[in-house]
Parts: structure tokens; sequence; C-alpha cells
């Protein structure tokens, strides 16, 4: 698979076919990613222009660093996209025998912990993009804070996405260590997701 390399068109016909990736995850994916780039076209719009000069610098980090972001994202699409086949594939293996359920049960659990480290890496990397979102809400160019909003709106709901993606894995994996390894870091990461778009006050 190889999602950032299709036309819009493409990706959005495979997402509303019957087969179940690209699904939510990819799709969560992708949202990110344009959110992401629309932190750097703000930053692109700040950078040089006149009574903006005090934040150059700093707007220049943020430009570097959410192209970087916003590749990683792309990637974690089809990363997704694998790693929910890799269940499927695993509920597929035959269970008539015991050494058949105990190795299809090891497979599947396996392949749901995968599945669910996926989605966790795309909400971490959403909590690395937010602040970045939050500058550019806060210095960027004042022309385009509709669109510093904007990018605030859609990493939010990818963020949520990303939760809801892990979650429904965790209720499935048996390892309790792992899942509340897990749980534990998506809470500190909501709080400072959370704190992180309302200082960008994008409801205002």
């Amino acid at each position: 698979m190889n999602f950032k390399d299709q036309r819009i068109v493409e990706f959005t016909e495979a997402v509303a076919s019957k087969s179940p990736t690209p699904g939510g995850g990819a799709v969560g994916s992708i949202v990110a990613a344009m959110g992401t780039a629309l932190v750097e076209m703000v930053a692109s719009l700040t950078i040089g222009k006149k009574d903006y000069e005090d934040s150059e610098g700093e707007m220049e980090r943020v430009l570097s660093e959410a192209s970087y972001r916003r590749k990683r994202l792309l990637d974690l699409a089809d990363l997704d996209a694998e790693a929910f086949d890799e269940v499927i594939e695993a509920m597929k293996l035959p269970k008539e025998t015991e050494d058949q359920k105990k190795i299809r049960t090891e497979r599947l659990q396996a392949a749901l912990k995968h599945a669910s480290e996926t989605p966790y890496e795309l909400a971490r990397e959403i909590s690395k993009v937010c602040p970045l979102a939050q500058f550019v809400n806060k210095y960027g160019n004042k022309n385009a804070l509709s669109d510093a909003k904007s990018a605030s709106w859609l990493l939010k709901a990818s963020f949520e996405i990303a939760v809801s993606n892990v979650e429904i894995n965790l209720k499935l994996i048996k390892d309790e260590t792992f899942v509340s390894k897990i749980r534990e870091s998506l809470s500190a990461m909501k709080g400072m997701i959370d704190q992180c778009f309302k200082d960008s006050n994008i409801d205002s």
C-alpha cells in the first residue's frame, strides 16, 4: 500500500469501498498530515513578513519540524492499514485443533498489539505537532488565522480518531500490563493536547 502517492479521488474511493482498509486509522493519519500541512503554510506566510520579525527564528523551526512530522504521518496511513490486515489474517487461521487454537490466539494477540501501536503512534505524532499548531495560532500571520485554527481542529479530530482506534484493539488484548501502559500514556497525552488546544483558542 502507498496511500500518499494516490490521487485524492482514488484514496476516497478506496475508503468508500467495502474493503475495511483503508479505514479510520488511515484516514486519521491523512487528516493529521493535512492539518500539519496547514501549520507549514501559516509558518511560510509569516516568515519574512513585516511585523513578525520577532517570531521569525522560531517560525522557521516550526516550519522545519512540521515538514518532518507531515511525512511521518503520511507513512502511518500505510502502516495502519497493514496492521489491520494482519489482524484479519490472524482471524482467518484454522482453529479446529488445540494446537491450531493456540497458534491462532498467539498470532491474533500479537496482531492486535501491533494494530493498537500504530494509532498510538499517530496520537504521539499529533502530540508533537500540537505545540507547532499552537505557536502559529498565537504568532502566525493574522491574515491566515482561519488556516491556523483549521489546522488545530483537524489535529484534534485526528487525535480522537487515534484514541478510538487504540481502544477498540485494547479491549481484545489479554496482556493487562501492555493495556495499562498504553492507556496510561494516552491519558497523559490527552491531558497535554487538551491544554494545548485550549491555549490555541480554537473555539473562539
